[in-house]
């Protein structure tokens, strides 16, 4: 336990770093979407590109906003059910989890 809390403290436990393998779920669809986005900024004006990159910086700087909330929301019931469990009330678990 200790080493993965160094680990994550040090930043060497990030979804960011994982690689995926292709055919899955995920790299099929990020595939998809750079294929589309090549073929949108074919069609685009260069104000229209312009305008696109900040539609998706924007977009990105949102998602890392959520994932970042998701990350805490996900760390605090984690810890909420290690407490129900070192107090021995597992019957609490399905209250926390829902």
């Amino acid at each position: 336990m200790r080493n993965v809390l160094h680990e994550l403290f040090d930043g060497k436990l990030s979804r960011d770093q994982m690689e995926y393998e292709k055919g899955k779920a995920y790299s099929r669809a990020y595939d998809a979407a750079v294929v589309a986005e090549e073929e949108l900024l074919e069609t685009l004006t260069e104000k229209q590109k312009m305008i696109f990159r900040v539609f998706e910086n924007s977009i990105d700087e949102a998602n890392a906003i959520l994932r970042r909330e998701d990350y805490a929301a996900g760390f605090q019931t984690g810890a909420r059910i290690m407490m129900v469990v070192l107090e021995d009330k597992p019957s609490e678990i399905q209250q926390i989890t829902g």
